[in-house]
């Protein structure tokens, strides 16, 4: 569902979109409890997956709308370290819930589910009476000026983020587009180490010696490694922009340390197995700078759409891969086969991640050689701030906003370059 709802959130106001698709998440999750069979456990997860696959898209698209390319990095880092976040609090959560369900009516893992649904549900509330649809419809907040001043900021941003029109030569020119297809699947390399560490991560703390209860607690700092990763590499990324491909294959080290350490250390001295552990969910930060990349570096509103579509297409495709390279049987063999599949898939994205700052690099030279557009007189375009091609036109009757762009991709305007 990620790739039609992504095309889907671009033709509607997507803050309206958002909150509903996140309201009906949170009541599935309510519900989960009532499951108790397993063809009905089949439906829950397919319709679970399927509203949870509009979340991430909608983000990046609102943050496209609301940040220039130099700042798309951090902001992307920021709402992303949530999942580290989570991993904190939830982990501290999940251990009260299930140290109090001991004595409660109810299984301990019914509650964990009650609780998220609530809190996804009041969060649908709050998406829905704060965030705007655009710049161009934040009446509530912003005056016309400073509305003016948003759009006109966004000038440097080529890519359509804003256009609601689907166009069906951009699908095609995504689906030609190697670059999309590799970034797809460098999403789905990435995110292996979620699908099969971070799900059973439990289990793995578990092997050194630990509790039950205790292994989830002893996650928590896992989060805090995620957040860190992030904010760093989001923060060099804005400040240095042409090195965030350089940056996604440096991130990926720490990760790939990480594996061999579990793999290699006695976990007779859990303390070392749980060092290399905690090095395993810096993963977040390279996934960031992908997604800054899949939105930054590609043009036009249903081209960017299908971009960071094909993210989250392999953002799934890990998840579902991972827990497959997971093998309990193995478990005195300390999961070999695990830590081996988790370097793979980082030497991979870094290889693909060199291969892509090539490439762009390439072409941005070959762009930099030809003459410069010509300004057309009656159509207003011409090369407006240090990356793209735009068309300025009147303001907007209703609003008084102006319309700062044609909808182009990075194919179609030379005056598009590529970040590094």
């Amino acid at each position: 569902g990620v790739l039609p709802i992504a095309l889907l959130l671009q033709r509607l106001p997507v803050a309206k979109a958002l909150s509903a698709l996140i309201f009906v998440w949170g009541v599935i999750v309510i519900l989960t409890p009532t499951v108790n069979s397993y063809p009905g456990a089949v439906v829950q997860r397919f319709f679970l997956g399927l509203v949870e696959s509009a979340v991430s898209p909608g983000f990046v698209l609102v943050s496209s709308m609301w940040y220039t390319r130099a700042e798309l990095p951090l902001r992307l880092g920021i709402w992303y370290s949530a999942t580290g976040l989570f991993t904190i609090f939830s982990g501290l959560i999940n251990y009260g819930i299930g140290s109090a369900s001991l004595t409660a009516p109810l299984a301990g893992w019914k509650y964990m589910y009650l609780f998220a649904g609530s809190v996804t549900l009041l969060w649908s509330a709050v998406l829905l009476l704060l965030l705007p649809d655009s710049p161009a419809s934040s009446h509530r907040w912003f005056s016309e000026q400073e509305r003016r001043i948003l759009i006109g900021r966004m000038r440097g941003n080529l890519g359509g983020a804003d256009s609601r029109r689907l166009k069906w030569a951009q699908v095609r020119e995504a689906a030609g587009d190697w670059k999309v297809w590799l970034m797809g699947a460098m999403g789905a390399a990435i995110y292996v180490c979620n699908g099969g560490v971070t799900a059973f991560g439990s289990l793995i703390i578990k092997s050194f010696g630990y509790s039950s209860l205790r292994s989830i607690v002893l996650q928590t700092p896992g989060g805090a490694t995620t957040c860190v990763a992030i904010y760093i590499s989001g923060w060099l990324a804005s400040r240095f922009p042409n090195i965030r491909c350089l940056l996604l294959a440096l991130t990926c080290l720490p990760v790939m340390v990480g594996a061999l350490v579990i793999w290699q250390a006695s976990w007779s001295v859990p303390g070392v197995a749980l060092f290399g552990y905690y090095l395993l969910p810096i993963f977040g930060a390279p996934y960031v700078l992908l997604l800054a990349l899949a939105s930054n570096n590609i043009g036009g509103g249903t081209k960017k759409a299908c971009a960071t579509g094909a993210v989250f297409i392999g953002y799934n495709v890990g998840n579902i891969i991972g827990p497959y390279l997971v093998n309990t049987a193995q478990a005195p063999e300390k999961y070999r086969t695990t830590w081996i599949s988790i370097v793979v898939v980082m030497c991979f994205t870094v290889v693909a991640s060199l291969i892509l700052r090539i490439a762009w690099a390439r072409e941005n030279r070959r762009r930099d050689a030809l003459p410069p557009p010509v300004r057309d007189e009656h159509e207003g375009t011409e090369k407006v701030g240090e990356q793209t091609g735009r068309t300025e036109t009147d303001f907007d009757s209703a609003d008084g906003i102006m319309h700062v762009e044609k909808d182009l991709t990075d194919w179609e305007n030379t005056a598009f370059r590529y970040s590094l």
